[in-house]
C-alpha cells in the first residue's frame, strides 16, 4: 500500500516508535509491516485511532525517508518500494556501541590517484570528478574520505567493495560492510558496499565516493530503475559534503553533474594502467575465415606456448545466433513475431537415438520454437552467419587443437573448466570478471573476437558500454605490463578504439555527451518507457502533458522525453495507477 495512515502509538513502546522504525499494524484484520514517516503530528480522527502493535527494529532514518520520497518522485516509484531498499532484511534493534574511528592520514597512499583524489575532496561540497586508469585500486581514492570522518564508498562488484573495506580497515577506519552492517552504519561507521549502500543510514557522513561510476551495475534492474550515482549525488548535495565520482571513462552523466574541473591523472599514469592494445583490421579479410584471424591465431599459440592462459569474448551465448537458409539465401526468422532465430537443443526423450535433444530453432524475443525448417523454402540445411560462444569453442578446439572451457553469465564454472582449469577460455563479457579464477596459469592475451557487434549496436549507450567492455579487460590484462589485448573490428578507426590507443577516454565523453545532446538522450534529457498489461490504461491517464513528447505504441511500449527532469517527474507523480503489471523505467540503462 503506497499510502500513508494513522495509528496511536502505546506507552509501552513511545521510547521505541521513531521516524524509520519498522512497525507491525493491525489492518482489516491483520497485521501488517509498515515504516514510520512521522510521529506527533495532529489525526483527523484521533479518537478512532488503532494502536501500533509491535515493533520490528530499525528501519531508514528521517533523512533517508526524504531521500526515498524524492527517488521514488525521480524514477517514478512508489515510496514503499523505495523504503524496502533502505531496511535491513533483519531485525536491527538499536544502532552499534562500537565508536566509530577515522583512517589515519598516514595510511593515504601517495599514489596519484589518492592525491588527486584528496585534492578534490578538499574543494568542498559539489560533485567532482576523477579519471584514473583502469588498473588504480579503488582503496587510493576511497582512504582519503575516509580521513575525513564518516564516508560512504560505493562499487559495482562485491569482490572491490571487500578488498577496500580490508584497506580501509587496516588504515584504522571502523568500517560497515553494507548490507549486514547496518547497525554500525547507523553509529556513524564509514560504510562500503554495492550499489543498495546509498540508503544506508549516515549520522556523521563527512564524504561520498562512487568508483566505477560509469558501470551499469550501479543502476537497478527493474521498476523504479534508480541509479546509485545520481542517488549518492543528491545525498552528498543534501549533506553539504564532496561527492566523487571515479571512473577511468567518465560517463556523460557524470561529466554533466561535476560542479568543478574534473581531475586527471598524468598521461604517464594513465599509459601504465592500460595494456597493450592491438587492433586487428579485419576490412580486408575473407568473410570464409570466420572469427579468427590470423593475427589472433598467431598471438593465441604464442601465449600457449608461453605457457599463460588465452581470454575470448564473444558475446553471444548458444551455438549459432544468426542462421540463413543455404538454398534460398534468405535469414531465418520467427514465424510469430519476425524476429532472428537461432539454435537451441531442447529434450526430446522419445527420441533415443538423438540422446534425449534435437536442435530446434528458437525466438528469443517471444520464446517460440520450431523445427529446423526454411519458412520460405522448406529447406533444411542452414548456414552460420554469425556464431555462438558454443559454435565458436568448437571451432576454437579444432583450430588450437586443445579444449576451450566456455563461460557466460548463466554458468557457474563453464563447461571443461568444472573440476580443472582451462588454458583457453570462450564466453561473454562475464567471463571478464571470473578468468582469473579459471585460467590455468597467468592470463597471456584477452581477445575481443567480434567487437563490431558492440561498437555498432543500435542502444544509445553502445560507445560507453564498449569502453567500459575494454576498461574490464585491460584490468584483466594487468597494465602496461601485462597481458595484451587484441580487438578483431572491421573498424578500426572508431572513437572508443582510438581512445583507448591513446590511453585517454576523456575526448569520448566529450563526444558522446555532444551526440546525446541532438538525440535527446539521457543524460541530455529526460525518457521515460512504459510498458506491460496496465500500460495502455495509465498511458490515458497520462494523457498529452505540455513539454513531454509521447512516441508509441511500438512493441507494446510507450516512450515518453522531454528536456526538463521535472517536468516528466511531475507529470508522472499526478498519475493514479490503475491495476495490473505496470513497467515504468525511467533512464534505463537500455530502451526497448
Amino acid at each position: 500500500m503506497d499510502r500513508v495512515l494513522d495509528y496511536r502509538v502505546p506507552e509501552s513502546l513511545a521510547s521505541q516508535v521513531t521516524p524509520g522504525t519498522v512497525v507491525r499494524v493491525p489492518l482489516h484484520g491483520r497485521r501488517v509491516r509498515g515504516w514510520v514517516v512521522a510521529t506527533g503530528a495532529a489525526s483527523r480522527s484521533p479518537g478512532r485511532l488503532l494502536e501500533v502493535a509491535a515493533t520490528s527494529g530499525m528501519g531508514p532514518d528521517g533523512d533517508v525517508i526524504d531521500l526515498c520520497r524524492w527517488a521514488a518522485w525521480r524514477w517514478a516509484g512508489r515510496l514503499p518500494t523505495m523504503l524496502r531498499f533502505a531496511t535491513p532484511e533483519r531485525v536491527v534493534p538499536s544502532p552499534s556501541r562500537r565508536r566509530p574511528t577515522r583512517a589515519d592520514p598516514s595510511a593515504t597512499p601517495g599514489t596519484e590517484a589518492a592525491v588527486a583524489a584528496s585534492e578534490l575532496l578538499s574543494r568542498g561540497p559539489g560533485t567532482h570528478v576523477l579519471t584514473v586508469s583502469p588498473t588504480t585500486h579503488p582503496a587510493d581514492v576511497a582512504l582519503p574520505a575516509a580521513v575525513l570522518g564518516q564516508a560512504l564508498v560505493v562499487l559495482p562488484q562485491v569482490r572491490m567493495a571487500d578488498a577496500v573495506a580490508q584497506v580501509l580497515g587496516r588504515a584504522g577506519a571502523s568500517v560497515a560492510r553494507w548490507p549486514a552492517g547496518f547497525a554500525l552504519a547507523a553509529a556513524g561507521h564509514t560504510v562500503v558496499g554495492g550499489r543498495s549502500a546509498v540508503w544506508a543510514p549516515l549520522p556523521g557522513l563527512a564524504a561520498v565516493v562512487v568508483f566505477d561510476e560509469h558501470d551499469e551495475g550501479l543502476q537497478h534492474e527493474s521498476s523504479p530503475t534508480w541509479h546509485a550515482r545520481e542517488v549518492a549525488v543528491e545525498r552528498a548535495r543534501r549533506a553539504g559534503v564532496p561527492c566523487l565520482l571515479v571512473s577511468p571513462s567518465p560517463s556523460p552523466d557524470a561529466l554533466m553533474a561535476a560542479t568543478s574541473p574534473p581531475g586527471v591523472l598524468s598521461a604517464a599514469a594513465r599509459r601504465a594502467g592500460w595494456p597493450a592494445l592491438r587492433v586487428v583490421d579485419r576490412r580486408e579479410d575473407d568473410p570464409r575465415t570466420g572469427l579468427f584471424s590470423s593475427a589472433f591465431v598467431e598471438a593465441s599459440r604464442g601465449a600457449r606456448e608461453e605457457g599463460r592462459a588465452v581470454v575470448c569474448i564473444l558475446n553471444r551465448k548458444g551455438r549459432a545466433r544468426l542462421l540463413g537458409c543455404r538454398s534460398c539465401r534468405s535469414v531465418a526468422e520467427c514465424d510469430e513475431c519476425g524476429a532472428a532465430v537461432h539454435t537451441e537443443q531442447v529434450a526430446a526423450p522419445a527420441v533415443a537415438d538423438l540422446g534425449g535433444e534435437v536442435e530446434v530453432l528458437a525466438c528469443p524475443r517471444c520464446g517460440s520454437t520450431r523445427p529446423l525448417v526454411c519458412l520460405d523454402c522448406g529447406a533444411s540445411g542452414m548456414s552460420i552467419l554469425r556464431a555462438g560462444v558454443t559454435r565458436a569453442a568448437e571451432e576454437l578446439e579444432a583450430l588450437l587443437g586443445e579444449s576451450v572451457g566456455v563461460v557466460s553469465a548463466g554458468s557457474k564454472d563453464g563447461r571443461n573448466v568444472r573440476r580443472a582449469r582451462s588454458g583457453v577460455l570462450l564466453g561473454t563479457e562475464a567471463l571478464l570478471h571470473r578468468a582469473r579464477h579459471l585460467a590455468d596459469g597467468p592470463i597471456g592475451l584477452v581477445a575481443f573476437l567480434d567487437f563490431d557487434q558492440e561498437l555498432l549496436a543500435g542502444r544509445y549507450r553502445a560507445a560507453e558500454e564498449a569502453m567500459a567492455l575494454l576498461v574490464s579487460a585491460s584490468r584483466l590484462a594487468g597494465g602496461r605490463d601485462g597481458a595484451g589485448v587484441l580487438v578483431q573490428t572491421r573498424k578500426p578507426d572508431h572513437p572508443v578504439l582510438e581512445a583507448a590507443l591513446r590511453s585517454d577516454p576523456g575526448g569520448l565523453a566529450a563526444s558522446e555527451s555532444a551526440r546525446r545532446q541532438v538525440l535527446g538522450v539521457p543524460p541530455a534529457a529526460t525518457v521515460a518507457a512504459v510498458g506491460g498489461d496496465a500500460a495502455p490504461e495509465w498511458m490515458e491517464r497520462f494523457g498529452r502533458p505540455a513539454g513531454i513528447e509521447v512516441n508509441g505504441p511500438r512493441d507494446g511500449w510507450w516512450l515518453l522525453r522531454a528536456d526538463d527532469q521535472r517536468v516528466l517527474a511531475d507529470a508522472c507523480a499526478r498519475v493514479e495507477r490503475p491495476p495490473g503489471r505496470l513497467r515504468l523505467r525511467v533512464d534505463p540503462v537500455r530502451l526497448p
